[in-house]
This record gives C-alpha cells, structure tokens and sequence, in this order.
C-alpha cells in the first residue's frame, strides 16, 4: 500500500507539472497579444509568475522526488528498456 501511495503521488505530480507546461505557453500568446503597460499585460505577468512559481516548480520538484523514491523502492526499475526511455525523455526535459 506504501509504494501506491507513493506512485499516486508521483502522477499526480507529474500531471500537474505537464499541464502547467501546456498551459504556459498559452499566457505567453495572451500576453503578448495585450498592449504593454495595460492592467491586462500586468494581469498576464502575475498569471505566468504564479503558474511557474506556486505550481510548476513544486510539482517539477515533487515528481523527482517521488520518481526517485519509486526506485528507491523498487530498483529492478533501473534494469527495464520503459524506464531508461522515460528517465532520457525527462532528463531532456
């Protein structure tokens, strides 16, 4: 029960820092389409800022975290062709 609370976790996690990836770009086209100096423009500034810092940093962090707890806890992980895939995919994140 330990490692599915764990691995539940790390999904999550790792869902929130994809769609935070997903989304900030979007903020950046809003953002570039309003006038500079506008409360809009402002208003997109603060919405980048908080979507980079409150969500998408911890939940970058969280799911390292989690991950490498994952194989802590399981370490013939390390040995499957899936995970060496997936570790490379996001070591070029």
């Amino acid at each position: 029960m330990y490692y599915e609370i764990i691995t539940a976790l790390h999904i999550v996690s790792v869902i929130s820092w994809m769609v935070g990836l997903l989304y900030l770009p979007r903020l950046f086209v809003y953002h570039s389409n309003a006038e500079i100096g506008t409360v809009r423009a402002e208003t997109f500034k603060v919405m980048e800022r908080r979507l980079l810092k409150a969500i998408m940093t911890p939940a970058m962090i969280a799911s390292f975290v989690f991950g490498l707890w994952l194989v802590s806890l399981n370490q013939g992980l390390i040995f499957e062709t899936w995970f060496q895939i997936k570790f490379i995919a996001v070591i070029g994140m």
